[in-house]
């Protein structure tokens, strides 16, 4: 599977950029940053919103992921696969800053259960190479409950 998410918040003038409907981008994707009405975007081996820390409001993003599913079982009730990942991207929190090749890397494996009952269950370990914030990704464990990344 290949996938390429953009993003791009504009404002009504140059002087007055809007706090609600930004993005929080970085970690699983299951928790954000509830104070305003923001889309959570996931880059798993990164802590969930390394890329829009307390304070600042991603305006801007760019994501590439390529996935490989090794399957195990499947069956219509249940499907057990593993997966391998690598992601690359990045927010910005100004629009002009917005450069679809200054991008940040991970990569790792997981694997994911569907059961009709429950739906995706899943755990992702990743390994982010670059720094965002002075603060360097590295080793993270994700957990899946309920969505696809």
């Amino acid at each position: 599977m290949t996938r390429a998410d953009f993003g791009l918040l504009g404002s009504w003038t140059k002087h007055y950029k809007t706090p609600f409907e930004t993005f929080y981008f970085g970690g699983d994707g299951m928790t954000g940053n509830y104070t305003y009405a923001t889309e959570t975007i996931s880059m798993r081996g990164y802590e969930n919103g390394q890329f829009t820390p307390s304070g600042y409001e991603g305006y801007a993003y760019g994501k590439f992921t390529v996935e490989l599913h090794f399957p195990f079982l499947l069956q219509p009730s249940t499907t057990i696969y593993a997966i391998a990942f690598a992601e690359a991207g990045n927010c910005w929190t100004d629009i002009r800053d917005f450069s679809p090749f200054n991008l940040k890397r991970s990569a790792g494996v997981g694997a994911r259960v569907y059961l009709s009952v429950l739906g995706f269950l899943g755990i992702d370990w990743a390994y982010g190479f670059d720094k965002v914030w002075g603060n360097r990704g590295g080793s993270q464990v994700h957990f899946v409950l309920g969505q696809e990344f």
